[in-house]
């Protein structure tokens, strides 16, 4: 089935990792204000952008030794390496598409030795001053015609008549989901696709990708 399609995109957290890394970063160092910002955002009251940035506002203390702590204990989800490996033999381009943060992705690529995956996401910037870390962050990916506001609009990095796989499981793959043509969904997405009659392959890891794919007959 690889041969039918174009290329390949991903969300990031909670689907390449095996955690939300955004959301576990918040419970693990912001005042427990976050998850009420939180669910204003899951409720629609703020978009992601604004929900995003109150968030990192909440964060005190945090120094540098603790954040890559932190960055080094999140774990990739099962299959990954295999399902690039299978991608990169088809020639099929693997992008990933996160409203999550540039810095954090780039460093977990790397420590996983993927650093050749290219992304596109929102900009953290993160300073050292005075011992604790302050943190401002940018969109470069925004797009005002985006249907959910958020950060990074997923849907505007497709090209027009692209044949592409889609992997995720969060609120932000709402929109790209019923534009992709072979969906892999789970958690809150797959609950998204039930309400919304959005066909997909249910998963919970690479493995299961790759186990369906080769059903398929190709791989």
């Amino acid at each position: 089935m690889f041969k039918d399609y174009n290329s390949i995109y991903l969300d990031f957290d909670g689907t390449i990792t095996k955690n939300d890394t955004v959301n576990s970063f918040f419970k693990t160092f912001a005042d427990i204000e976050w998850l009420k910002v939180e669910q204003d955002w899951i409720d629609g009251k703020i978009d992601s952008k604004t929900c995003m940035q109150m968030q990192l506002k909440l964060i005190k203390n945090l120094t540098k030794e603790k954040l890559y702590h932190y960055l080094d204990s999140i774990e990739i989800q099962d299959g990954f390496i295999e399902f690039c490996l299978e991608a990169k033999k088809h020639n099929l381009k693997l992008t990933i598409l996160s409203d999550g943060f540039d810095f954090f992705i780039d460093y977990i690529l790397r420590k996983e030795n993927l650093e050749n995956i290219s992304f596109y996401s929102n900009k953290l910037t993160v300073f050292d001053q005075n011992e604790f870390l302050s943190f401002e962050l940018n969109f470069p990916n925004a797009d005002i015609k985006c249907d959910f506001s958020l950060g990074t609009c997923k849907c505007a990095k497709i090209q027009k008549d692209e044949k592409f796989i889609y992997a995720g499981d969060g609120l932000s793959d709402r929109c790209i989901a019923s534009k992709s043509n072979l969906l892999f969904a789970k958690n809150s997405l797959k609950n998204h696709c039930l309400k919304n009659k959005i066909n997909f392959i249910e998963f919970n890891n690479f493995f299961d990708i790759l186990s369906y794919l080769s059903k398929e007959g190709d791989i």
